[in-house]
């Protein structure tokens, strides 16, 4: 995990195959909705637009899944390098590269409510000079989200250890960690 004055974590297997299958079952059963057509008693859930949302989003998410978590499976790189220049992510979905900690305002946690009974929890990595990072995206649909989102709420990079091979609470310890001792080096 650790070598010379950086730390390295590497992406899980284990997990990254877990929600592989996650993903196989939402396209399965947004397939299964579009083309059994089910009936249930429930007025809501048996009409022609939410069935229709419930499918074509669960195929879009499976399909989305199945593309990035079956690169991940075979990405050789670590999902987080974290050393005295700043953070590199290779777990999500937005790859920014090296992020200085001169460019890093603040680290801490953010969670979500992904259910009744579950929170998704992410160490949240807010970026002050956002022109620099959103010109380095390729991709014209992320580049113009970014920019969309930055101009809104800043830019954030939202890191999560569902795909890493880390706890959340460890993940966000080294993180903040880090921001404290390097953020006032640069």
């Amino acid at each position: 995990m650790t070598e010379n004055n950086s730390i390295e974590i590497e992406l899980s297997k284990i997990k990254l195959t877990k929600l592989l299958v996650f993903s196989i079952l939402f396209l399965s059963g947004g397939l299964w909705i579009l083309i059994s057509n089910p009936q249930v008693s429930n007025p809501i859930f048996n009409n022609a637009i939410s069935k229709s949302i419930a499918s074509y989003g669960g195929i879009f998410m499976g399909l989305f899944g199945i593309f990035f978590f079956t690169k991940k499976l075979f990405d050789k790189n670590y999902g987080l390098v974290i050393d005295e220049q700043g953070i590199c992510d290779n777990s999500s979905i937005v790859n920014f590269g090296l992020i200085h900690w001169s460019d890093i305002s603040n680290v801490y946690e953010y969670s979500i409510q992904a259910s009744i009974a579950s929170k998704q929890r992410f160490v949240t990595v807010e970026i002050s000079n956002h022109d620099k990072y959103i010109s380095k995206q390729t991709n014209v649909i992320k580049r113009k989200l970014l920019t969309l989102t930055a101009k809104s709420h800043g830019l954030k990079l939202n890191i999560s250890a569902n795909g890493l091979k880390i706890k959340h609470t460890e993940l966000l310890k080294i993180m903040t960690d880090a921001f404290e001792k390097y953020k006032n080096a640069a």
